[in-house]
């Protein structure tokens, strides 16, 4: 049984990913309960709704691409907005396309300023300057995915990197 802390270990206010889960579950779990009792909706919902006030017209594959969402997840959601008719779908081609509706808009606009109130709370005590080096720093971050991405499939595929065989 190890009862110390191992020299090896992530403590977790320096390892990135282990911070930003954090937040990330911050986010999405207080988002969705606050969401749903306000609102009738999930977190996944809203950044659906999110995706198409920004892009309309997009279609599912592109909106799980850009909330890095997995299709089932993307599915569902968009599912429950059709039904509560806040989406709507128009066939393009082989393409559907999804568009919000005026109900889906207005939910929008209702739920947005409790996001941007949310995500001032986290920001409480930055400079501008500081929220928008944070802002570059995770811009670049997820552009640097693409790389993570590829590891990642390189490890399930390959298995070369660093792992439990791994020396040093």
């Amino acid at each position: 049984m190890v009862r110390e802390p191992l020299p090896t270990r992530f403590p977790p206010e320096e390892h990135i990913p282990a911070l930003v889960t954090l937040l990330n579950g911050m986010l999405l779990w207080g988002g969705s309960r606050i969401y749903r009792a306000r609102f009738g909706i999930g977190v996944n919902e809203w950044r659906i709704l999110g995706e198409l006030s920004n892009i309309p017209g997009a279609t599912a594959a592109r909106a799980g691409r850009d909330l890095g969402v997995n299709k089932a997840i993307v599915s569902r959601s968009i599912a429950t907005l059709l039904e509560k008719g806040l989406i709507v779908q128009e066939a393009a081609g082989r393409a559907r396309r999804l568009y919000l509706t005026g109900a889906g808009a207005a939910l929008f606009d209702a739920v947005k300023p409790v996001a941007g109130t949310r995500e001032q709370l986290l920001l409480d005590g930055f400079t501008e300057q500081e929220v928008a080096q944070l802002r570059a720093a995770l811009v670049r971050m997820v552009a640097n995915g693409q790389g993570l991405r590829a590891f990642d499939d390189g490890m399930i595929v390959g298995g070369t990197g660093p792992g439990p065989d791994a020396q040093g």
